[in-house]
């Protein structure tokens, strides 16, 4: 029942991002839920209970983008240990920490994955990645804010605890 629930949870974000992030775009912004579903779990739950949902939701992510299998497994993976990190030293119900750990997130993950793809394929540098990042992220920031009242009944349905 508990690995159920995460899946449809992970799929319904996938199917989400991958057919309405587009039309939830605000100008050069388009929110990423994906990464707003990482932060919540990290910044919410023991990473040990939550590494592998984390790692699914990069390898969804991956099946569906040009770049190369696993790319964003590691990524996703990778802002979890850092969010984590962090979470010891930010309140727990801090909007200001859950804003600035999403938006981070997001230019991270932008800023990686561009990097790879560049030194992969050859690419140039992409201009205005730097000020897309920051505008999404701060539109995903909106929607991680909103995952616990959303998620906080699964979430127990699947006997996930804080910390």
């Amino acid at each position: 029942m508990r690995w159920l629930l995460f899946l449809i949870i992970i799929v319904a974000a996938v199917v989400f991002q991958t057919t309405l992030a587009d039309l939830a775009a605000i100008g050069p912004a388009k929110p990423d839920v994906l990464i707003a579903l990482v932060v919540f779990l990290a910044f919410s739950f023991d990473l040990r209970e939550v590494f592998l949902p984390i790692w699914a939701l990069g390898i969804l992510r991956d099946a569906f983008s040009a770049g190369p299998v696993g790319l964003y497994g590691l990524i996703f993976l990778g802002i979890a240990l850092i969010v984590s990190f962090v979470r010891q030293f930010a309140f727990r119900d801090s909007l200001v920490a859950v804003i600035v750990l999403t938006t981070g997130s997001v230019v991270l993950c932008e800023a990686l994955a561009l990097g790879v793809l560049s030194i992969k394929y050859s690419m140039p540098y992409a201009r205005g990645i730097v000020a897309r990042s920051l505008f999404s992220g701060v539109y995903t920031s909106a929607i991680t804010l909103l995952l616990p009242v959303v998620l906080a009944r699964p979430c127990r349905w699947m006997r996930l605890g804080r910390e």
